[in-house]
């Protein structure tokens, strides 16, 4: 099997929330969400894992070759093999 014949790596999105369910998506090629400190952070497939607090927002992500939006409240985002959680209070 050639290495074009293999399924390219995907991000996992999680976000959890305690106050109104959560949200779950596979097959995620990029993801952009805005952090606590007014920026950007980006991820793709394969990013160092990492823990950031995130602001109220927009989160950005492709799936399918379509970029979609999904507004998220404010919380802790953690990435550790492809999964991106996001743990909301709101």
């Amino acid at each position: 099997m050639s290495e074009r014949d293999e399924e390219a790596p995907t991000l996992r999105l999680e976000v959890l929330s305690l106050g109104s369910g959560g949200l779950q998506l596979d097959g995620i090629t990029r993801l952009q969400l805005k952090l606590a400190d007014g920026s950007w952070l980006g991820l793709r497939p394969g990013h160092a894992p990492i823990i950031a607090a995130t602001d109220d927002g927009i989160l950005k992500y492709e799936q399918d070759g379509e970029e979609q939006t999904v507004p998220v409240k404010a919380g802790i985002m953690t990435l550790s093999d492809n999964l991106v959680s996001i743990l909301t209070t709101h």
